[in-house]
């Protein structure tokens, strides 16, 4: 239980910042969700206050394309922050991420009304000085009842710095507006040119600049013009002149979010904008188990000097990433690896949320329940379920269970699509000093880890150490919030030709790693 009124019934998704939960609102009795920033963060202010400020810009803003907000905070033990949270209203849904890796482009009049309703929603917060900054397929939610924009993690207000306080550009690389990579301060018409990108991608199956790297395409847009798009049957000649007007490397030669929503609302007859979400996607199961909410913050980037001449800041990033180290992970709309990624580093974050659930601890023996949540885009089949058995713990045999030396393996064939959860019981016996799980794997990939005790409340591991958390002696309630694993690297993948996106934000970096010249984890 959170703050003695969020009763936390399961994961959503994860990023490598936050975890979001379905959660159940005890005082008002309806069912939420809750954002709960990964404990790692918790020592960092500026990840606090970010989320902080998450909420008050959304709280600033009630319009039928935004994610409600209905709460925030953040739980102290003395000078140590032991949780923060973001309360929002529970969205049934996919996003244009999870639409785009079934059926690589969408018809013209749906990509239209995504991009229009995702521009009302724009030109609302801009009417409020708040821009968004991370306008992605993964931010955009198909809802029943239309689009939802979410995740504001990264959002500033009109005319800041571009920066955050320790000298970060922060953001997906293929979105990237131009002006962004030089520094200019934050300003509306970089949401329009993300806008551009997705509407692009949505209709062409591709991005507008083709790169290798995450690196090239930050600098792209400074140094060729973009790919025209592809002979699309029926697309109005005013929606493609739209696209290529949003991708104007002149913010000032680009529409206002509240013009591109009129233009693009008119090329679809003008009338209220339909739902969104196909027929065939909106049942019953879709509505309970998609509620993605994919990484709410993206990777730092070393910002270079204002520059005189493109290549000249293609050069200076380069040699800021190297220096800092600064680790990036280009992924395709469904979430696997792209092939852009090339040779560089990368770090994603966990495509599933595991949730390791005490039901009876009496004596030596205990019975749990582990919930595996695909927070990817790709369908798991078979879903090879694993965690490693700390300490004294034995497991029964049969059950559905295999132990091979440290190794617990869920036996049988099991299919896990995109955003639907696994309930597995197992029962066993343990002496000592009752230490649980927290390495779970789907797949191989290790997942988000959350301990929680018998009475639902999380369990924090003292200190936040990386190894086995043993349960405390009371089975009473435990304050603090999911453990989460470190992100563990990844190679390219054969897949190509979708967003090369950036994932969130490490923890902190030890003063050893600070970055040089100032530079350096998704609701919503």
């Amino acid at each position: 239980m959170l703050e003695d009124r969020y009763l936390l019934t399961g994961p959503i998704g994860s990023g490598g910042t936050a975890t979001v939960w379905r959660a159940r609102d005890e005082r008002l009795g309806r069912m939420v969700a809750v954002k709960l920033l990964d404990p790692r963060l918790l020592g960092d202010e500026l990840s606090v206050q970010r989320l902080q400020d998450e909420a008050h810009a959304l709280a600033r803003l009630r319009h039928r394309h935004i994610a409600e907000v209905y709460d925030c905070g953040a739980v102290r033990q003395g000078h140590h922050v032991t949780a923060a949270y973001l309360v929002m209203e529970l969205l049934d849904g996919e996003s244009v991420s999870q639409l785009l890796a079934r059926q690589t482009t969408l018809p013209w009049p749906q990509a239209v009304t995504v991009a229009a309703q995702t521009a009302e929603a724009l030109a609302a917060a801009h009417a409020r000085g708040i821009v968004h900054r991370d306008i992605t397929s993964a931010n955009i939610l198909l809802a029943a009842d239309g689009v939802k924009l979410i995740d504001f993690g990264i959002c500033a207000p009109t005319g800041s710095d571009e920066r955050d306080p320790d000298g970060n550009l922060i953001g997906t690389p293929a979105y990237f507006a131009p002006e962004r990579v030089d520094g200019q301060p934050v300003q509306p018409s970089a949401d329009v040119f993300a806008v551009g990108v997705l509407l692009y991608r949505m209709l062409a199956g591709f991005l507008p600049w083709q790169a290798d790297t995450p690196i090239g395409l930050l600098t792209a847009p400074r140094l060729r013009p973009p790919e025209p798009l592809p002979e699309i049957p029926g697309l109005p000649d005013a929606v493609a002149a739209a696209v290529m007007a949003c991708l104007h490397d002149d913010p000032s030669a680009r529409p206002t979010a509240a013009q591109l929503t009129a233009l693009l609302a008119a090329e679809i007859d003008g009338a209220a904008l339909p739902p969104v979400l196909p027929a065939a996607v909106a049942t019953s199961s879709t509505l309970t188990h998609l509620l993605p909410w994919q990484p709410p913050v993206a990777s730092p980037v070393a910002p270079p000097a204002r520059r005189q001449r493109a290549l000249v800041a293609a050069t200076l990033i380069a040699v800021a990433l190297a220096a800092a180290g600064a680790l990036w992970a280009a992924t395709a709309d469904d979430g696997s690896e792209s092939a852009a990624a090339g040779p560089t580093a990368a770090a994603t974050a966990p495509g599933c949320a595991a949730v390791f659930r005490l039901r009876s601890d009496a004596g030596s023996r205990f019975a749990a329940t582990i919930t595996i949540a695909n927070s990817s885009s790709v369908v798991r089949d078979p879903a090879r379920t694993s965690f490693d058995l700390p300490g004294t713990q034995r497991i029964d045999a049969g059950n559905g269970w295999k132990l091979t030396g440290g190794t617990v393996t869920a036996t049988g064939r099991r299919t896990l699509a995109s955003g639907a959860k696994l309930d597995l019981p197992v029962a066993g016996t343990h002496r000592g000093d009752r230490p649980l799980p927290t390495a779970v794997r789907l797949d191989g990939q290790p997942c988000t880890v959350t301990l929680v005790d018998v009475s639902g409340a999380p369990i924090v591991p003292p200190s936040h150490s990386a190894g086995p958390t043993r349960l405390p002696a009371s089975d009473g309630p435990v304050g603090g919030t999911p453990q989460a694993p470190d992100p563990t690297p990844a190679g390219p993948s054969p897949s190509a030709g979708d967003d090369p996106t950036s994932e969130p934000s490490p923890p902190p970096p030890s003063p050893s790693a600070q970055p040089v010249d100032g530079g350096g984890e998704v609701g919503g």
